[in-house]
């Protein structure tokens, strides 16, 4: 005998989990004589029925079995193994030669195939394959589970990193929110510092009536509420829901818009905002997402235009009901995104801004949103746009969402 062929083999073998199924007796404690030389553990059955009932409720790798048994043959249990299970190890030791059984046997799908009275340089020979085999198999099934664990690891990086920058896409929007904020605030604190500065000059020229303070007080309260507001709207916005729900496009987009309402009104930005029916844009998800996207767009397109001459600075939003989508065009009439660039704009860390002033994320979270959390498709394109009979040239980028 190869001792050292039996040293691989049992190597791996005497870990196997084997159940062996034998009516009669005495060979069955002879052969096991032998299987203790290649198992650590091996369940006996008695014949193809008790063989079938210990294999619904165990695990094994290897099953070797008699042929010829009462209650149940062993093709029969063999049989119904196989409609549960192809993959598990099958050898036959019979003593049965006979052709026609012989291929019955290798039709029900076995491993091996043994003529009583064993060999034992045969059943090494046999049981090499099979181990091989078994080997194999558990290799294939750890490497499947390891790159399981592998994807989903990866996945789980990836998502937190996009969490990450989808969190710092906003921060870094949110030192601009706070000057539209300024924006926002310049005018009514104006007016307020005047209305103070009122009582004094009314109280010099002995005009301080009680209907001089009560129009005075109510002017007062309502720029003290539209400061409030502001406030509100900027603290509604960095504290988005979590809950997908159908929400009004234009709402969230007149929402969004009025976080740069000081803004536009100091840099001379008139807004547009077309749509052919308002009561059609309805769309299911997270409306806080859709709002970064379009404060994102909105911050690029009037950072775009201030650095123009135009005495028009103009923001272009026009929606459009199709079949299964509605289409979001973004305009503006600066001068547009160079060729050379626009396919790299989406790409993370990409910034035509100069060193401080961008950082390049903000668009690439943009598409990842837009893609991944809303189930649409986002572009960027140089084009022409229409108001009111006049047309204008500039950057436009082109959100499609279905619906």
């Amino acid at each position: 005998m190869d001792v050292e062929k039996m040293k691989k083999v049992t190597a791996i073998s005497m870990s196997l989990r084997v159940l062996y199924v034998e009516d009669n007796e005495d060979s069955r404690n002879s052969t096991m004589n032998v299987f203790q030389n290649f198992f650590d553990s091996v369940d006996i059955a008695v014949d193809g029925l008790d063989g079938l009932e210990h294999f619904s409720k165990n695990s094994y790798d290897l099953i070797i079995t008699d042929l010829n048994m009462p209650k149940m043959s062993g093709i029969e249990m063999i049989t119904k193994i196989r409609e549960e299970n192809r993959d598990i190890q099958i050898l036959v030791l019979s003593a049965h030669n006979d052709t026609e059984y012989f291929t019955d046997t290798i039709k029900s799908g076995i491993d091996g195939y043994i003529l009583k009275p064993m060999l034992l340089t045969q059943f090494l020979e046999v049981l090499s394959k099979i181990v091989q085999s078994v080997k194999l198999k558990k290799e294939n099934e750890e490497y499947k589970e390891n790159l399981k664990t592998q994807v989903a690891h990866e996945i789980s990086k990836r998502e937190k990193s996009e969490m990450m920058l989808i969190q710092q896409s906003k921060m870094a929007s949110m030192g601009e929110m706070i000057g539209n904020i300024a924006h926002q605030w310049r005018q009514p604190l104006n007016e307020l510092s005047l209305l103070i500065q009122s009582f004094k000059t009314a109280y010099v020229r002995d005009m301080l009536s009680e209907e001089f303070i009560e129009k005075r007080v109510e002017k007062g309260l309502f720029l003290a509420d539209k400061m409030s507001q502001t406030i509100e709207d900027f603290r509604n916005f960095y504290s988005p829901t979590k809950i997908k729900r159908d929400f009004c496009l234009i709402e969230s987009i007149n929402k969004s818009s009025s976080l740069f309402e000081g803004s536009f009104q100091s840099n001379g930005i008139t807004f547009y905002l077309t749509a052919d029916d308002q009561t059609q844009y309805q769309i299911y998800g997270h409306s806080d997402e859709f709002e970064q996207v379009f404060v994102n767009i909105l911050s690029n397109a009037k950072d775009a235009i201030i650095k123009q001459n135009d005495e028009e600075k103009i923001i272009f939003v026009e929606l459009i009901k199709n079949e299964n989508s509605i289409s979001i065009k973004i305009c503006d009439n600066g001068d547009g995104v160079s060729l050379a660039i626009i396919d790299k704009i989406f790409e993370p860390y990409f910034t035509t801004k100069g060193e401080g002033e961008g950082t390049g994320i903000g668009l690439y979270m943009s598409k990842e949103i837009i893609t991944k959390y809303l189930n649409g498709s986002i572009v960027a394109q140089n084009s022409k746009f229409e108001i009111d009979n006049n047309n204008y040239n500039g950057a436009c980028f082109v959100i499609e969402l279905r619906t």
